[in-house]
């Protein structure tokens, strides 16, 4: 018996053993995290084009049938996408040239709400103590002398977040042009990923390619189109209110709704940041953000979870954790593309012997055999 456990061992001995295998593991995820973070120059170009491409493959797919020639239908279809990017680029470039010139007087008239609102915390803090029984003590208040600090900041932060905003398209042309590419290649691609790693293997690449452009696929074209409803509607609420350049809040809430939890809440700062500066009363803020919150959640519960249903099939945590690490490794457009790279991740592991296990951390669910 025990020569024939050592055996048995042995027979498998192609596979290292698991006290070696994990550490080689972890190090070849190491390894694969700082390629990523070192090449993102090319790497974020491509994979925004590839993102790109799997929103528009289904048009020149419908102008294909409509008899128009495929490689003709691709040219039609990437220029209108840059015509129609130009056009949004043109309209919100102009909002926010405008709102930058803008800053100094949302600058003054944010130091008088924070002002007013230093002073009524200190009476409040006055009154507090001075009902509390025995001497009251001195609490450090805030003075109003702060405010141009706080000022500062939060029009920082603003502005970097804009510029960030305007970097995510500094690669336009390069995107363009690897979507021309892939949009030309598109229908011979699959082909060649499934017979790349030969005959042996082409049943397991098979599934792999068809789960990733059933999975994948639906779920960025699904999603981009609620974000560009989402985007129209709060664009429309928000004109409603007279909310200043909500033509620049509107599109930017749509393009956050692509970050998991952390998009829909910072998409609200910027307008009611605005709605505070342009309104004494503080109801329109409020009424402004209940109407905010109403549309997400309607989004975020009931229209998504129907028409996207499990096709990423992620847990939370891992949607969170893998959320920040995508940031780490590209940044803004890292937490874009966070969700549809780790479920390409996800089912690489799938199918993938010695990498099931990450694949069922990664999922939703244990998937049965």
């Amino acid at each position: 018996m025990t020569v024939r456990t050592e055996n048995s061992a042995g027979g498998s001995g192609n596979r290292p053993p698991a006290l070696i295998a994990s550490p080689l593991l972890f190090l070849s995820f190491v390894v694969f995290v700082v390629v990523l973070r070192e090449l993102r120059t090319v790497l974020i170009p491509f994979a925004l084009a590839v993102f790109l491409a799997y929103i528009l493959y289904p048009l020149a797919a419908f102008l294909t049938r409509a008899r128009i020639p495929y490689l003709l239908a691709v040219v039609l279809v990437v220029v209108f996408c840059l015509g129609l990017l130009l056009a949004l680029g043109l309209l919100i470039g102009g909002e926010v040239g405008s709102f930058i010139n803008a800053i100094p007087q949302y600058q003054r008239t944010l130091r008088v709400q924070i002002d007013r609102a230093l002073e009524y915390y200190t009476g409040l803090v006055d009154r507090v103590a001075a009902a509390l029984p025995g001497e009251p003590e001195l609490v450090p208040t805030p003075s109003p002398g702060d405010a141009p600090a706080i000022i500062s900041g939060i029009i920082g932060n603003l502005f970097s977040s804009l510029v960030a905003l305007l970097r995510f398209f500094s690669d336009f042309f390069l995107v363009a042009v690897i979507l021309i590419f892939l949009l030309a290649g598109a229908r011979d691609f699959k082909k060649i990923l499934i017979t790349a790693w030969g005959e042996e293997h082409e049943p397991r690449a098979a599934a792999i390619v068809e789960a990733i452009n059933r999975d994948i696929g639906g779920f960025i074209i699904v999603r981009t189109l609620i974000n560009l409803a989402l985007g129209a509607v709060v664009t429309v609420v928000l004109l409603l209110f007279r909310i200043d350049y909500a033509y620049v809040w509107g599109p930017l809430i749509g393009l956050l709704n692509f970050v998991p939890y952390v998009g829909a809440f910072v998409g609200l700062l910027g307008p009611l940041a605005v709605a505070l500066i342009k309104y004494d009363s503080y109801w329109t803020a409020l009424a402004l953000l209940a109407v905010l919150v109403a549309i997400q959640n309607l989004e975020g519960n009931i229209i998504t979870p129907y028409l996207i249903g499990k096709k990423t099939r992620l847990n939370p945590l891992t949607v969170l954790m893998t959320l920040i690490l995508w940031y780490f490794i590209w940044g803004p457009v890292g937490m874009i593309l966070a969700t549809p790279l780790t479920s390409c991740v996800r089912i690489l592991c799938d199918h993938i012997d010695p990498l099931r296990p990450v694949g069922r951390i990664l999922g939703s669910a244990p998937r049965k055999q």
